[in-house]
């Protein structure tokens, strides 16, 4: 659109620091630049299409994106007294198989892009009250953990451009330490996560026994948990 990267900086900082959502609240953006953006483009974080709160306090969300019904993921926000965690999605089903999990009874039907992954915190935030932001505000979503539906290492480049988004501190700002990635076991990944993207590392093990891993967990055939534990020790 011809856009200078001034006004770029600008329509960023409304987007991810202030939450705006409509272009025409966006005060210090030209009223004709802004009328070229609403005829092109919408700021969509994703359709909540189910909201369910417990008696903790516990949320659980399911956001559809791009208007897909197949689209759908759900995002969890766990409150509690000293942090508030957001348990975002990688992809829409998963591919992994692993027996002790409904999403792998679910084919893969396709990976979340950056701004998708993104988008979860953006409306579990808005929806805890973080956004408007306010001066010495306390944020109440403060931690992330890629532990929903998918394999986070199986998305990598997105994952990875989401965690440059959300830790931008010119943008969302979250520290690299608030944010873990929990993974299945993608053993040749792991050591990318702390020298690449600097942030946590969880895996989910549920075996100490190669035998038994490789039949609970399918990803044990591929990466036996010598191969894994290799990897967590170059962590």
């Amino acid at each position: 659109m011809g856009v200078s990267s001034f006004r770029s900086k600008q329509l960023y900082e409304w987007m991810y620091t202030k939450g705006t959502t409509m272009f025409q609240d966006m005060g210090n953006i030209p009223k004709d630049l802004k009328q070229r953006l609403e005829e092109k483009y919408v700021i969509d974080y994703g359709r909540v299409l189910d909201n369910q709160l417990s008696e903790d306090e516990t949320r659980k969300m399911l956001i559809q994106f791009d208007n897909d019904p197949r689209a759908s993921v759900e995002t969890v926000f766990i409150p509690t007294t000293y942090r508030g965690t957001l348990c975002v999605s990688s992809q829409v089903g998963c591919s992994l198989s692993c027996t002790f999990c409904h999403t792998g009874t679910q084919k893969l039907y396709r990976n979340l892009t950056p701004a998708e992954i993104a988008g979860q915190y953006m409306v579990a935030a808005w929806i805890a009250g973080d956004y408007p932001q306010k001066e010495n505000q306390v944020r109440k979503v403060s931690n992330i953990v890629f532990m929903g539906q998918g394999e986070p290492l199986y998305n990598f480049r997105n994952v990875s451009a989401a965690i440059e988004l959300l830790t931008d501190p010119k943008g969302i700002g979250l520290a690299p330490w608030r944010i873990t990635i929990s993974t299945s076991g993608v053993a040749p990944l792991i050591p990318r996560i702390a020298s690449e993207l600097r942030v946590g590392l969880a895996v989910s093990l549920h075996s100490a026994d190669n035998d038994l891993r490789s039949e609970i967990m399918p990803i044990n055939k591929t990466y036996p948990l010598p191969m894994l534990m290799q990897s967590c020790a170059e962590f």
